[in-house]
C-alpha cells in the first residue's frame, strides 16, 4: 500500500467515524425526542422542537456521506489495494470503536441520571433500549470487519448490516417527519414568541410604573416619560401591535394577534404557566401583577 492510498484510506476512515458518530447521535435524539413528546414529565426532559430538527439534519446528511466512505472501502477491500490484515485499517476500526464506546457510555450515563432524577421508568427503559441497540448494531458490524479474513464479492452478513441499519434510520427519519412542525409554522411560531417576550418587557415596567406611582398606568405610552427616551428600561417594545387593558386598580391584560396556537402544548404549559397560553387569532391575556416591597 503506498503512502497516497494510506493518507487516501485513513481520510475514508475518519469521515466515515464523524459520520457515523453523527448517524448515531442523530437517530438517538430523535428517538429521545419524541419520547419526551409522547411521554409528558413535568419533573424532567421537556420536548425540545430544535432539537429535533437538528436532529433530523445531522442523521439526513450524514447518512449518505458514510455509506459512500464505507462502499469506497469495501470496494478498495475487493480490489486488493486495502489488505484485511493491514495494521493500519485495524487501528482505525479499533479507534471507531474506542469514539463509539466513549459516547455510548456517556449516552448510557446520562439516561440513567435522568431515571435517578425522576424521569418516568417507560421512558428511561426505552431510551436505554434505543442506546443498547444502536451500539450493538456497530460494536458487532465493526467486529465482524475486524475479524474478517476473506475479502468476499457478496458478503451476505454485511448486507444484512447495511438493511438493519438502512430500516433503522428510514424509521428515524419518518419519525422526525410525522412530528415536525413545517418552517412556515416555525416562522409564525417565532413571530409569537416575539410577543410573548415583549409582553414580559412590559410587564416588568407596569409593575415598576405601579411602585413608582401607586396605580397602573392608563396606557402604555405613560410608560415612555416626558422626553423621548423611555424612562424604564427594556420598554422598547413596538406598542402599534399590542393593545393594553386596565381591569381594575391592580388588574390588567395585554392583547394581541397571535398566528398561531400554543394550547396543546403541554411543555409551554410546565415551562410557563397558563398566563402564556393562547389560541390563534386576536387573544387578551391577563397578566401577573407583582408588588416590590
Amino acid at each position: 500500500m503506498t503512502k497516497k492510498h494510506q493518507a487516501q484510506f485513513v481520510f475514508y476512515y475518519l469521515l466515515s467515524l464523524i459520520s457515523l458518530g453523527a448517524m448515531a447521535i442523530g437517530t438517538g435524539i430523535i428517538v429521545f425526542e419524541v419520547l419526551d413528546k409522547v411521554f409528558i414529565n413535568v419533573s424532567n426532559s421537556y420536548f425540545s422542537m430544535q432539537a429535533l430538527k437538528t436532529a433530523f439534519s445531522t442523521l439526513l446528511i450524514s447518512t449518505p456521506i458514510y455509506y459512500i466512505c464505507s462502499h469506497l472501502l469495501s470496494k478498495n477491500i475487493k480490489k486488493g489495494d486495502l489488505s484485511l490484515e493491514s495494521s493500519l485499517r485495524k487501528w482505525l476500526i479499533y479507534l471507531i470503536l474506542l469514539v463509539t464506546s466513549v459516547v455510548m457510555l456517556v449516552w448510557l450515563v446520562s439516561i440513567l441520571n435522568s431515571f435517578l432524577n425522576g424521569e418516568m421508568t417507560i421512558k428511561f427503559i426505552l431510551k436505554a433500549l434505543t442506546a443498547l441497540i444502536i451500539s450493538a448494531m456497530i460494536f458487532s458490524y465493526y467486529l465482524y470487519n475486524i475479524r474478517q479474513k476473506v475479502a468476499k464479492k457478496k458478503d451476505k452478513i454485511k448486507s444484512i448490516f447495511f438493511i438493519a441499519s438502512l430500516v433503522l434510520i428510514v424509521f428515524a427519519l419518518g419519525l422526525a417527519v410525522v412530528n415536525m412542525e413545517s418552517p412556515q409554522t416555525t416562522r409564525e411560531k417565532k413571530i409569537d414568541e416575539k410577543i410573548l417576550r415583549d409582553f414580559d418587557n412590559i410587564n416588568m415596567n407596569v409593575n415598576m410604573y405601579y411602585n413608582d406611582n401607586e396605580k397602573l398606568p392608563e396606557s402604555l405610552e405613560q410608560l415612555k416619560g416626558d422626553s423621548d427616551l423611555n424612562k424604564y428600561p427594556n420598554s422598547t417594545v413596538s406598542l402599534e401591535d399590542i393593545d393594553y387593558n386596565k381591569l381594575s386598580e391592580t388588574e390588567y391584560e395585554l392583547c394581541a394577534d397571535f398566528k398561531t396556537s400554543n394550547l396543546d402544548d403541554e411543555n409551554t404549559n410546565l415551562r410557563y404557566g397558563i398566563n402564556r397560553l393562547h389560541d390563534s387569532g386576536y387573544q387578551c391575556l391577563e397578566q401577573e401583577f407583582m408588588k416590590f416591597k
